[in-house]
């Protein structure tokens, strides 16, 4: 761990002037109390700071396990070299000018750096970074004014300036930290890179992210999943991405975004998502103080039945579940509150409860082997005792300390100094029902183990299917989307393309009435839209009058529109409309969705993503994550649907991406979902 424990340091740039960060940098280390050899580096000086200075690394006798790089943005790439030259392992360049500006020169000199450093397998960080903080061991290389209390939170943030917030933040809170690194612009070293190495580290039981960008999207779902077998992840990810607005080619790419597979991404391997700062440092101070939450059963205890609401409804919204206490020990309770008191759950004390209802209903939850984490909710009324509360709550938890707790002390003067007592006593403390009881969310033990397992590529099948492919782009014809399909065995109805009206007539007689006319064209993409879509065609009549209509539609909205012909289609029974469909994100490469489809796809959103490849497992648990999944098992007694048809048709689609990467969007709306079949109506493949 030399990167984060080094015996050396050379600050390339140290100044003797206040304010300069090459001075400030080489302050800290000293001013911290970094116990290794320190190597100012500046041509100009002889001193700097009481320490000797050299003029290059190359003039210092002793190893150098660190560089911290910190001069004009033109001479990194020299330093950088003298510093290969050096053999330094490992490197932080602080300077900012690189690609971050946006200029041809400044993406240059980013390229150069980096080429620097892979060629002589240099772990570097930055560009355009803060530096890296390690309380423990009393570094502070970085600019940053203070190194933060110790303890056990990795936080690896893209943002120098977000990173100081989240510390200054969590100070007075009592949370503390193995490792703060910045990593900047990632010109070598990216947060998979960080993730890795603070997986191994043993100082480390939580990594926290904010990150702008996510370098190489499967690599970071892998390292998550490896990571997150030992340690709590949590990201805060900043930046919507256009590419949902942009990807209008299919309602599967309107839908997605970097949102979705943020969502996938941590759905997949166990990681906390953070919204906001706020919510990220709760999940920080609650992971890391506290056991996780072997169930999601809990019990609350309030003073006040609103603030009990509250927290009941932020229960449901973090999937957690409230069971009635045991009979014996409901009945001992009773007997120790008030007839005005609840002890129902939530356990309502009543406004005027004094110690001793409190340390009832907590010895009353701490003996109930049906609850398995607690939160505990108090209002400061005249009559309440805060401090001797506060102790009580302090003296429980010693006596379960391995039963998850929080605490919401809601108000501000009152309940201040409360609130801080339970938190430097290791107890999560927030001052809403709802954080509170969102952070008690964070602590649920996975049900599931994240894995990533792909399957292995069909070699045969996807040259076949990239034979196919490699003369279209755009939206392909509906006669090679059939031939695609037929390859993966996805289910299509009967159709056939008609580029006459008599030829239309004919192919609906060979399929069989009833059928569905519907315009082909490569620049129409929503076809209902227009009325280019006729349904239920019962005879020849119908056909010909459809072929008409969708024939003037088209022309009133379309006039310039290249039409390959219409498609008729075997007209099928609607069954339950739902989306199968799949994008390809600038990160994470293909993602697969699914949700409820026909008109209500965009309506009511209610769609769910995972980034591809999946298999029929982490398929079924894309489905559970609809409010849908509800009309899937069979609601008000109508029978479940062929819900492994489904995710094998999810399976099916990530399989095809995965195989063709060429493919950009895949939309298959709506997909009729019955009791024991499902048929795809309708689909769209665009490459490019």
């Amino acid at each position: 761990m030399s990167l984060f424990e080094p015996k050396s340091i050379a600050v390339i740039g140290a100044s003797p002037t206040e304010g300069k960060v090459g001075h400030d940098v080489l302050k800290n280390l000293i001013d911290e109390g970094y116990g290794g050899d320190l190597f100012p580096i500046n041509p100009k000086h002889e001193e700097v700071l009481g320490k000797k200075t050299y003029k290059s690394v190359k003039e210092v006798d002793e190893p150098i396990e660190l560089a911290v790089i910190v001069v004009p943005a033109k001479i990194v790439p020299a330093v950088l070299e003298e510093c290969a030259e050096k053999k330094i392992e490992n490197v932080i360049i602080i300077s900012a000018g690189f690609a971050e500006t946006g200029t041809e020169e400044g993406k240059d000199l980013e390229e150069q750096i980096k080429t620097i450093a892979q060629e002589h397998d240099i772990n570097l960080i930055g560009p355009n970074c803060l530096g890296i903080l390690r309380p423990s061991f009393k570094m502070n290389a970085s600019f940053a004014a203070h190194l933060p209390p110790k303890g056990s939170i990795a936080l690896i943030s893209q943002s120098g300036a977000m990173a100081v917030a989240v510390m200054d933040a969590s100070q007075e809170i009592g949370i503390g930290y193995s490792l703060i690194a910045s990593i900047g612009n990632k010109a070598v070293m990216d947060e998979s890179d960080l993730l890795e190495r603070a997986g191994q580290d043993s100082k480390t039981s939580v990594v926290g992210f904010y990150l702008e960008s996510i370098s190489d999207g499967k690599r970071f779902l892998q390292t998550c999943i490896k990571v997150g077998a030992t340690k709590k992840i949590v990201i805060l990810k900043a930046g919507v991405s256009k590419e949902g607005s942009e990807a209008a080619a299919s309602h599967t790419g309107a839908l997605a975004g970097s949102e979705a597979a943020i969502d996938a991404l941590c759905a997949q391997s166990g990681a906390v998502r953070a919204k906001t700062m706020e919510e990220f440092v709760d999940m920080l101070e609650v992971l890391s103080t506290s056991p996780l939450l072997p169930s999601p059963n809990i019990a609350i205890i309030t003073n006040a039945g609103g603030p009990g609401i509250l927290a009941t409804d932020a229960a449901e919204k973090a999937k957690l579940q409230m069971p009635s206490l045991d009979e014996k020990i409901e009945k001992k309770l009773k007997e120790a509150l008030p007839d005005a008191a609840s002890t129902g759950n939530p356990i309502d004390v009543v406004g005027d409860a004094d110690l001793s209802r409190y340390e009832a209903a907590l010895e009353a939850v701490g003996d109930d082997p049906n609850i398995d984490g607690v939160a505990i909710l108090l209002t400061p009324q005249v009559m309440t005792p805060v401090e001797d509360i506060t102790k009580a709550i302090i003296s429980w938890q010693k006596r379960h300390s391995t039963m998850p707790i929080v605490t919401s002390f809601m108000g501000d003067e009152h309940v201040n100094d409360a609130r801080l007592t339970v938190q430097k006593a290791g107890i999560s403390s927030f001052e809403t029902p709802e954080r509170a009881i969102a952070a008690l969310g964070a602590l649920q033990k996975s049900d599931h183990s994240p894995h990533y397992d792909p399957k292995a590529i069909n070699d045969v099948r996807a040259a076949a299917a990239s034979e196919l492919l490699e003369e279209y782009t755009g939206l392909i014809p509906e006669d090679a989307v059939g031939k695609l399909f037929e390859l993966y065995g996805i289910p299509l109805p009967d159709q056939k393309l008609a580029t006459a009206e008599e030829e239309a007539i004919k192919i609906a007689e060979d399929i069989g009435y009833p059928v569905i006319a519907k315009i082909s064209s490569p620049t129409i993409l929503h076809k209902t839209d227009i009325g280019a879509v006729k349904a239920h065609l019962l005879n020849e009549d119908d056909v010909s009058n459809a072929w008409n209509a969708i024939q003037e539609n088209t022309k009133k909205h379309h006039p310039d529109a290249q039409i390959r012909g219409i498609l008729i289609q075997k007209y099928l029974d609607a069954g339950n409309e739902f989306i199968v469909g799949a994008v390809r994100d600038k990160a994470f490469g293909h993602l697969v969705m699914a949700g409820l489809g026909g008109i209500y796809t965009e309506l009511l959103q209610d769609t769910a993503f995972r980034i591809a490849p999946i298999d029929q497992e982490e398929a079924y648990r894309l489905l559970q994550d609809l409010i849908s999944w509800d009309l899937l098992l069979g609601m008000r007694g109508k029978a479940r649907l062929d819900i492994e048809s489904v995710a094998k048709l999810l399976e099916t689609v990530s399989q095809l991406v995965t195989e063709c990467p060429q493919i950009k969007d895949i939309d298959l709306n709506p997909v009729f979902v019955h009791e024991d079949s499902v048929v795809v109506a309708d689909a769209k493949v665009v490459i490019g």
